[in-house]
């Protein structure tokens, strides 16, 4: 996200949306009464149109007082949804219902009446998301291979597969392995390209990884001077959240939030599980905690804070001031559902408060 412009005297704010993470950040930014500017195009009956049952498409500026969003990662859009207030009289009405899709490479300002600390440092980690390369890692198995890009708002997934045939045919298995890792190769350049791919981690139970980190650093000398080789347990998606949770994803970024949203996630279930009384979920063992000054990390789904945003406000402020943390957790992740199984807000403690 860039942040071209930034008035908080009017309490307005300009941006320029540059991914798709600008979009998952913004739905959680802009509230009900909130009012949004940009340009945007409407169906309009012009003095010609009006004896024929059609109507004219024209790209007009209107600012609209926000009712609802709606963030849509698969069509890359979010909705807001809500009342014209400004724009051309003379072909719209003032007060009618309007849609806006904004998109990537979409210029907005944004206008509330206070910009609450949690909404600006949204915008700032947003602003620093950015910049911030990604993280590609890959699970190798004998003619299967899951690729997850991870991202600030989500890991995406793709999958190749291949038949290699059967061991007593050794050499045509070495040939079809050896087309396998070409088309792996391809599809992790292409992507690193287009997403700005910091790092490559090959991953796996088996010797596979091995073998393709071999075939790369043969074909790819500079791919292989940011190709890590991580061991699992597991194969397929299982084994990227655990990738997530090794040692290699702090050495080479921690920050990345849907990483984190694992890590932590994790975390709190291992100590729940274990009755350390480390970890507390639900809004009063929570509130509890957080008066006791115990709480390290906050962790909250990011649709109930948007939904509580004073009270979970007043908690953050609260846990600050103690020296500890808050992270937003999204709740479109599976990080997100578990800890939504556990009430939507948690806390990880750095001394027990209950023994």
């Amino acid at each position: 996200m860039k942040i071209l412009k930034k008035n908080l005297r009017n309490n307005t704010i300009t941006l320029r949306i540059e991914n798709l993470d600008d979009l998952w950040y913004l739905s959680g930014i802009i509230k009900a009464e909130d009012q949004i500017k940009t340009k945007t195009e409407r169906r309009i009956k012009t003095k010609n149109d009006m004896n024929r049952d059609k109507s004219t498409r024209k790209t007009i500026t209107l600012t609209i007082k926000t009712e609802k969003t709606e963030f849509n990662p698969h069509n890359q859009t979010l909705r807001v949804l809500g009342l014209i207030e400004e724009g051309p009289e003379d072909i719209i009405s003032i007060g009618s219902h309007h849609t806006f899709n904004l998109m990537v490479g979409d210029k907005t300002s944004l206008k509330k009446t206070r910009w609450s600390p949690i909404d600006l440092k949204r915008l700032d980690d947003a602003k620093k998301a950015s910049l911030r390369p990604k993280i590609l890692v890959v699970v190798v198995d004998e003619g299967e291979a899951v690729f997850g890009l991870i991202k600030e708002s989500k890991i995406e997934y793709y999958e190749q597969t291949t038949s290699i045939g059967g061991k007593q045919y050794k050499t045509k298995r070495k040939e079809k392995k050896h087309e396998f890792y070409g088309k792996i190769h391809s599809f992790i350049c292409n992507l690193a390209d287009k997403e700005n791919v910091s790092s490559v981690i090959l991953a796996g139970t088996g010797f596979e990884k091995n073998n393709l980190y071999d075939y790369l650093k043969e074909k790819n000398p500079q791919l292989i001077k940011k190709t890590y080789i991580e061991n699992t347990g597991s194969q397929g998606r299982t084994a990227i959240n655990e990738v997530i949770q090794k040692p290699v994803m702090k050495k080479i970024n921690e920050d990345i939030n849907s990483a984190k949203d694992i890590r932590l996630v994790n975390k709190l279930l291992m100590e729940v599980g274990k009755d350390t009384n480390l970890g507390v979920y639900g809004f009063k063992e929570v509130y509890d905690a957080v008066n006791t000054g115990a709480v390290s990390i906050l962790l909250v789904n990011d649709d109930l804070l948007y939904e509580n945003m004073n009270t979970i406000e007043k908690l953050t402020k609260n846990v600050k001031s103690m020296k500890g943390q808050m992270h937003i957790v999204n709740h479109l992740n599976e990080a997100g559902t578990q800890l939504a199984s556990l009430g939507g807000i948690a806390a990880l403690l750095r001394y027990r408060i209950n023994q």
